[in-house]
C-alpha cells in the first residue's frame, strides 16, 4: 500500500463482533487498513454486534454529521415472571415517543436524567418467558436500561442479546466483517455527504481559500439555524460550516 492509499480517509461500516469493546474494533480496523486514525460514531458494549461506523484518518472530522443519527436495533430479553403477550404489548407503547432515562452506573456519561425519543419499539416473537424485539430510537438511547426499565413495569426483565442493524443510512446489509475488511471497503467522505443528505455548497479557488484559512465568505444561499453545511471545492469536501446572518463560517477545515 503506497504512502496516499495509507492515509485515504473515509468511512468503513463495521459489524462489530460480540467480545470486543468498540475501541478495540476500531483499532483493529485501523491497524488492518494501515491508517493513521480511526474513530468510531455511537459506541456499542462489547457484548453488542451489529453496525458500527468507523472513520479513518480525516474522516474523523466530519463527525459532527455522524454522531446524532438514529438508530435502530434488534434484540432479545428474559422476563422475569409470566404475564401475556398482549399484557407486553401494551407495557412497550408506554415507552413509544420521548422518554426519561438515567445513563446506567457504567456509562461514561454523567448520570442525570434525560429525555430521548423512540420513534418505534415492536414485540417481533414471544416464546414463555422470551420475547424479541425491534427499537428504532434517537442516539444516546441506552436499550439495555430501556428493557431494565420496560422490566420494572413488568415484573421485571433482562436484555440477553444485542444487534444494532441500522444506524442513519447505514445498514446491516452493506456491513463488512473485520475479517473479510479490505481497502476498497473504504466510502468517500463525499459519498456519505450525499447519503446523509448534508446541504452542499460548491465554492470558487478564492472562496475556498479563504475557508481553509479560517475566514467566512458571504453567500445568497438560506439555511436552517445551526446546520451543518458542506463546502465542496474541485468535487471534494473541504470544510464543514454554519450560517450566520449572510455568512457561512467554517467550523472544521477537513
Amino acid at each position: 500500500m503506497n504512502e496516499s492509499e495509507k492515509y485515504k480517509p473515509g468511512i468503513i461500516i463495521l459489524d462489530k463482533p460480540a467480545g470486543m469493546t468498540s475501541f478495540q474494533a476500531c483499532d483493529a480496523v485501523r491497524k488492518k487498513l494501515g491508517a493513521e486514525k480511526a474513530g468510531h460514531a455511537g459506541t456499542l458494549d462489547p457484548a453488542v454486534t451489529g453496525v458500527l461506523v468507523i472513520a479513518l484518518n480525516k474522516a474523523t472530522k466530519i463527525f459532527p454529521l455522524l454522531n446524532k443519527l438514529p438508530k435502530k436495533y434488534q434484540g432479545t430479553a428474559h422476563l422475569h415472571k409470566k404475564i401475556s403477550e398482549k399484557e407486553l404489548k401494551q407495557e412497550i407503547k408506554k415507552f413509544m415517543g420521548k422518554i426519561i432515562q438515567l445513563p446506567p452506573r457504567r456509562s461514561r456519561v454523567k448520570r442525570q436524567e434525560r429525555t430521548r425519543e423512540i420513534y418505534e419499539f415492536k414485540l417481533l416473537k414471544k416464546q414463555n418467558k422470551s420475547f424479541t424485539y425491534l427499537v428504532y430510537c434517537e442516539a444516546g438511547t441506552y436499550i439495555r436500561k430501556l428493557i431494565h426499565d420496560l422490566g420494572e413495569k413488568a415484573g421485571g426483565a433482562h436484555m440477553t442479546s444485542l444487534k444494532r442493524i441500522e444506524q442513519g443510512p447505514f445498514l446491516e446489509k452493506e456491513s463488512i466483517k473485520l475479517n473479510d475488511l479490505e481497502e476498497k471497503d473504504i466510502i468517500s467522505m463525499e459519498k456519505i455527504i450525499k447519503r446523509l443528505k448534508v446541504p452542499i455548497l460548491r465554492v470558487s479557488d478564492e472562496q475556498a481559500e479563504a475557508l481553509k484559512n479560517g475566514s467566512p465568505i458571504k453567500v445568497t444561499n438560506q439555511y436552517k439555524e445551526d446546520e451543518r453545511i458542506a463546502i465542496f471545492h474541485n468535487k471534494k469536501i473541504i470544510v464543514l460550516a454554519n450560517q450566520e446572518n449572510s455568512f457561512l463560517k467554517p467550523k472544521r477545515v477537513i
